[in-house]
């Protein structure tokens, strides 16, 4: 029961806790579909000879260990879908811990899309440097457009983020929602 008798203060928290614990439902029964999907086709063997067979000459560093730890990825992902799904749970149920992770769910999802610019960035950068084929100019200007609405969309969307992020950890650090989740 929340310790606080501000109704606006409460109810923020509860709605907040009940969206995020859909979420979170969604998001690891889809993190359990690629674990499955993962398991099923995805063998480290498998992967090593799938890049062999590319026509490229050099994968990055990077994009070769990302393709040959699918699994692990999505073992992490579901592993992390879960800890959201049990710190929403704890932010509904007002214990302490439960507001400390979401809290940390919140900023470091904001900085993540930071993040998945760089590394976008990064692939476009590496597409660019693959030799150029005249009967491929057509594919090679689409994808020039798509580096930039790509970036366009995806720095709308981290700051997009980042704001709605913001605006609720500065809503759950305030003294009449964090006083819901005081002990006794």
């Amino acid at each position: 029961m929340p310790h606080s008798r501000d109704a606006s203060a409460s109810a923020f928290v509860t709605v907040t806790a009940k969206v995020s614990i859909a979420l979170g439902i969604a998001a690891t029964l889809y993190a359990l579909l690629q674990v499955a999907v993962a398991q099923a086709l995805l063998g480290q063997d498998q992967a090593a000879r799938a890049l062999a067979a590319l026509p490229v000459q050099e994968l990055p560093a990077a994009a070769s260990w990302l393709l040959t730890h699918l699994g692990g990825i999505a073992w992490s992902f579901l592993l992390t879908s879960a800890a959201f799904l049990a710190a929403s749970w704890g932010l509904l149920r007002r214990r302490p811990w439960g507001w400390w992770g979401f809290v940390a769910f919140m900023v470091l999802g904001a900085l993540v899309n930071f993040a998945g610019i760089a590394l976008v960035e990064h692939v476009f950068d590496w597409v660019e440097t693959l030799p150029r084929d005249p009967t491929m100019q057509e594919l090679q200007d689409g994808l020039t457009i798509m580096r930039q609405v790509s970036l366009v969309t995806m720095w709308g969307t981290a700051i997009a983020f980042a704001v709605l992020h913001g605006a609720i950890v500065w809503k759950l650090c305030r003294p009449e929602v964090r006083a819901e989740f005081r002990p006794g």
